[in-house]
């Protein structure tokens, strides 16, 4: 028997738990009510946060960055966890949207604001550019990055399989999402990740919501683009989840019928990115 200090532990789970989170489809994400009834274009779950941060947080880790906040999921499932959660958004109308979900989250069973609980001081938002990361935040001081960024232009769109309107986030100019080339929005969003890079703490993960596109004839496999590029400016591409999320759709057509065969995209992937620590060496 080989004698040595005890490895560190990758995180807080049991053994069930652990042997539960490693299967590599994920089905059982939900929305909570008060989630599926919030007017955002692309909402993310504060039970998706829960579980990621869950695999690859200990206890002793506080504190999450959200680069694209969105509605404020991940800094939800952070209040709710204990944990310190920092987000960047360009719109101020989801700012405020975070903000009144904090102000009413749930904490340990109790109500929003329980007695002696100062809500600022498990958040800080910042109405900005996630570009501005590096200048805002202390270099390698976030032990977990978890965010979903915008699915490059498609919300802007014509929805021509429903000819429903299209619900995109908004005008503002430093919104990626108005980028319209491809490659300049891979470029974009790894400027932002960049910076990211910068003020992870070495040896912790980032995890990137995403889902592969299609334009007409054209198909965007956004996962792989992204994963390669990634690996470019620095993280080791460490591992990969399939979202499942059919149990949420429920206007499933038959596209291109009935001249050519398209898929009903109904999953998304959770690239699992690393920032190296000085002994794994990258590809």
């Amino acid at each position: 028997m080989t004698r040595g200090r005890p490895r560190k532990r990758a995180n807080d789970l049991d053994g069930k738990e652990w042997q539960r989170n490693s299967i590599s489809i994920w089905s059982d994400i939900e929305k909570t009510p008060e989630e599926r009834g919030l007017r955002h274009p692309a909402m993310f779950p504060s039970m998706l946060v829960e579980r990621l941060a869950s695999c690859f947080m200990r206890s002793e880790d506080r504190v999450v960055l959200d680069p694209f906040m969105g509605s404020g999921s991940t800094l939800v499932a952070c209040a709710r966890m204990g944990k310190f959660g920092i987000g960047f958004e360009v719109y101020p109308k989801y700012v405020e949207l975070a903000r009144r979900r904090l102000e009413h989250c749930t904490l340990f069973g109790g109500p929003g604001r329980q007695e002696g609980t100062q809500w600022a001081e498990t958040y800080r938002i910042y109405e900005a550019d996630a570009r501005k990361i590096p200048e805002l935040i202390e270099p390698a001081s976030i032990d977990f990055c978890v965010t979903s960024p915008p699915y490059w232009d498609i919300l802007s769109q014509q929805r021509t399989a429903d000819g429903k309107a299209t619900r995109d986030y908004g005008t503002a100019p430093e919104d990626i999402s108005r980028i319209t080339d491809y490659w300049e929005f891979i470029d974009a969003l790894c400027s932002i990740f960049r910076g990211v890079l910068t003020v992870l703490r070495p040896g912790k993960y980032c995890v990137v919501n995403v889902m592969d596109l299609r334009k007409k004839d054209l198909f965007y496999p956004l996962h792989a683009d992204l994963a390669r590029h990634m690996e470019k400016i620095g993280f080791i591409y460490d591992d990969m989840i399939i979202w499942d999320r059919r149990r949420e759709y429920n206007n499933m057509r038959p596209l291109g019928y009935p001249s050519v065969f398209r898929v009903n995209r109904a999953h998304e992937f959770l690239l699992i990115f690393l920032k190296p620590a000085g002994r794994r060496k990258l590809r």
